[in-house]
């Protein structure tokens, strides 16, 4: 009787054991263990909202805490993960990047992994940091990717809109914001492929590039015998003198508006003009912004083409963030941290846009929702880089494999 205790008890050990397996492997990580903190300067955009809603609907099916703090300095981002190390967090989202190297030092010195899941580090920066422990690395888009989503826009309006005159919305270019300088040299970049097109006397990214940051585009710089810059705008101060400069181009024949960001807003007052105005007429505005509800109410007015990350782009850093803190993070070859691109969606009508919002949303499933993660998570660098350059269709055929 006492060896068939024995042996009833090594069954029910075994048994047990084997149980906490499949409940730790069934949710990707320590369920209830990983808490995260998310350091932000943005709380009220759409994008901002689905971020927020993406990560605490995948703590609640992964188990993982988050919580969110909206900084506006260094100071207050150091003082915030301080404040995180002292509840017993384990990981820290940085979207605001007032000092990343203050940041991951404070974070670093509480042993807190680090990932931003919103830019990336300068090479300057990753130099500093790619050899800190805790810092997991960056998963966003690239310059590249900023050049090229430039030069697709342009390309989608020349080809499949038959548009030759344009005029260009800048942004933040005039303050050397290198995601805009990339976006706006990839737009000329692709219509200075065109012969007897160039800017200033040069025709190449690289060329261009020089041409731009730190400066305002100047149209009579733009020479072509197929196309036309009518107009040029840039900064957010969307007042009377923006109003006044889009109004003048998009009566000279400017009416394709290509725009590097806040494409909603241009949308919007460029839709009043042509409502006050009648000499404006077939209007049409494409922008890199995000693929959020927001924007989907600008396609009924003169929105033609949406470009931007969208509400499961947060997937990879949950992915990096669950393995380190199960102790299989994953790294570069060489051991450093990692500094991965990522793709942007594209929408070129309403109907894309909501069949898009259709398949990543709270209510009715996230495009990468728990299966998918699960699947990366302490992954191959190589595979976890699928996820990574997924553009929507390939996004879309992930989820499937996944959720079989």
């Amino acid at each position: 009787m006492k060896n068939m205790k024995k042996v009833l008890s090594v069954i029910l050990a075994f048994t047990l054991i084997l149980a906490m397996g499949v409940i730790f492997a069934s949710c990707g990580g320590k369920k209830g263990d990983t808490k995260i903190g998310v350091l932000r300067e943005d709380d009220s955009s759409g994008e901002a909202k689905a971020w927020e809603e993406y990560l605490k609907k995948m703590g609640e099916e992964l188990g993982f805490t988050v919580d969110f703090t909206t900084t506006a300095s260094s100071s207050e981002e150091v003082s915030a993960i301080n404040t995180y190390a002292s509840k017993g967090y384990d990981v820290i989202f940085l979207f605001s990047d007032d000092d990343i190297i203050a940041a991951v030092d404070a974070a670093s010195s509480n042993k807190m992994y680090v990932v931003c899941p919103t830019g990336h580090p300068t090479a300057a920066q990753y130099e500093q940091l790619k050899n800190n422990e805790y810092f997991l690395g960056s998963v966003a888009p690239t310059s590249d990717t900023e050049y090229e989503a430039g030069y697709a826009m342009a390309k989608y309006f020349v080809e499949q809109k038959g548009q030759s005159a344009f005029t260009i919305f800048g942004g933040a270019t005039l303050y050397g914001a290198d995601m805009h300088v990339q976006r706006l040299a990839g737009m000329l970049a692709y219509f200075c492929e065109d012969a007897g097109t160039s800017y200033d006397g040069v025709k190449t990214r690289e060329e261009l590039i020089p041409k731009l940051i730190g400066k305002s585009l100047d149209p009579s710089k733009f020479v072509s015998t197929k196309y036309r810059i009518t107009g040029y705008m840039d900064g957010f101060a969307f007042d009377d003198a923006f109003s006044t400069k889009l109004t003048n181009s998009l009566e000279a024949g400017g009416v394709c508006v290509l725009s590097v960001g806040a494409g909603d807003t241009v949308a919007k007052i460029a839709y009043g003009i042509t409502q006050a105005n009648g000499k404006v007429t077939g209007v049409m505005v494409g922008g890199v912004d995000a693929i959020t509800e927001d924007y989907a109410s600008a396609f009924d007015t003169v929105y033609a083409y949406d470009c931007g990350k969208f509400a499961s782009a947060m997937a990879p850093a949950v992915v990096m963030a669950i393995s380190a803190v199960n102790g299989n993070k994953i790294v570069n070859s060489d051991g450093t941290a990692l500094r991965l691109g990522m793709n942007y969606w594209v929408a070129t009508s309403k109907a894309d846009l909501q069949s898009m919002l259709a398949s990543d949303n709270k209510t009715d499933g996230y495009c990468y929702n728990s299966a998918v993660i699960n699947h990366f998570v302490g992954n191959t660098l190589d595979e976890f880089k699928k996820l990574c350059d997924a553009d929507y269709d390939a996004a879309k055929a992930l989820h499937d494999e996944y959720n079989k």
